[in-house]
C-alpha cells in the first residue's frame, strides 16, 4: 500500500489544465495504486490523478459501486454520449461537503488504456456513466461546478456552511 496523496485545493490551477497523454515514463501501476490509496482513503467513487497533484492524463473509479470493482483509465477518450440525460445531485472530493445538481448524459461510449497499455472500448450507463463523465472532466481541466449557475453553487456552499455551523461543538 502507497502513501495517500493530499488532494489539491480547488483553486489549484493544475485542476484547470487539460492533460495530454500519459507520459512515456509513467509508472502506471504506481499510479493506479496511489489513486485506488487515496480515493479509498477519501471515500470517493472516482479520483483523477490531476486531483492528487499528478500530471498525467488517468482517473480510476468503481465501475461498479456495490462491488467496488475499479475501472482504471488511461488516456480516456469519450467517443460517443446518448442523447438522453438526467439530473442528478453530484458530489467531488475537491469540493468537500458541496452537492449540486448536474445534468448529464444517462450513457456513454469511450476508449482507454488499461494499466498495461491495453487499449479497450466500453459503454456505460447510469451511476458509471455519470462517474465516468464526472472524472473524464478533471482530465480535460474542467469540473462539475462548470455545470451549474454560480447561483446554484453560492445555495449549495450555502447550505454547507449551516450544516457546519450546526454542527460545530463549542467548547464549555
Amino acid at each position: 500500500m502507497s502513501e495517500v496523496s493530499k488532494l489539491l485545493e480547488p483553486n489549484n490551477p493544475i485542476l484547470r489544465v487539460r492533460m495530454e497523454s500519459v507520459s512515456e515514463d509513467c509508472n502506471r501501476e504506481k499510479v493506479r495504486q496511489d489513486l485506488i490509496d487515496s480515493m479509498e482513503h477519501y471515500q470517493g467513487v472516482g479520483l483523477s490523478a490531476n486531483q492528487i497533484g499528478i500530471i498525467e492524463r488517468v482517473f480510476i473509479m468503481y465501475e461498479d459501486v456495490g462491488t467496488r470493482k475499479i475501472l482504471t483509465c488511461f488516456n480516456p477518450k469519450l467517443l460517443e454520449t446518448s442523447k438522453e440525460q438526467i439530473l442528478m445531485d453530484e458530489g467531488c472530493l475537491t469540493y468537500p461537503g458541496v452537492w449540486l445538481k448536474v445534468k448529464r448524459p444517462i450513457a456513454v461510449k469511450f476508449e482507454y488504456e488499461d494499466e498495461n497499455g491495453k487499449k479497450h472500448k466500453k459503454e456505460l450507463d447510469g451511476l458509471p456513466s455519470r462517474i465516468f463523465q464526472h472524472e473524464y472532466d478533471h482530465m480535460e481541466g474542467t469540473d462539475f461546478t462548470h455545470k451549474v449557475s454560480k447561483m446554484k453553487i453560492d445555495r449549495a456552499m450555502k447550505k454547507l456552511n449551516k450544516t457546519v455551523k450546526r454542527l460545530r461543538i463549542t467548547p464549555e
